[in-house]
């Protein structure tokens, strides 16, 4: 199926986001598509990381919110889009993701200091 993004309009979108180094963790917005325009997508969901589990091994997404919000991506920061169709196994794996535990402690993206001698918080 080829989708364009005037046709994304009330769709039900997973969406993985770019990371810049290997070492930062996996951010993914799963919702649904309000509005598209030329700069990026606006989304009402949730935020998502994909995190390790240490005793299986397996990649698991967990939330970062308990309620969803409304959220603008630019195409940009999309490394790729899933549509998300009714009735597939994909909805099915979407229904049990979004009923995951919350993250305690989101994993944080790596920051540098340019400070000789301060360390980066």
């Amino acid at each position: 199926m080829n989708t364009t993004p005037d046709n994304l309009m009330e769709s039900r979108v997973r969406i993985v986001l770019r990371r810049h180094f290997r070492e930062m963790p996996i951010d993914i917005m799963r919702g649904t598509v309000t509005q598209v325009s030329a700069p990026g997508l606006t989304i009402s969901g949730r935020h998502f990381q994909e995190v390790r589990d240490s005793v299986s091994g397996l990649y698991e997404e967990n939330p970062l919110a308990r309620h969803n919000k409304v959220y603008f991506i630019p195409y940009s920061s999309m490394k790729y889009i899933d549509v998300i169709m009714p009735d597939s196994p994909e909805a099915e794996r979407a229904d049990r993701v979004e009923n995951n535990d919350v993250l305690a402690a989101p994993i944080k993206e790596y920051v540098f200091a340019s400070i000789k001698g301060k360390k980066a918080i």
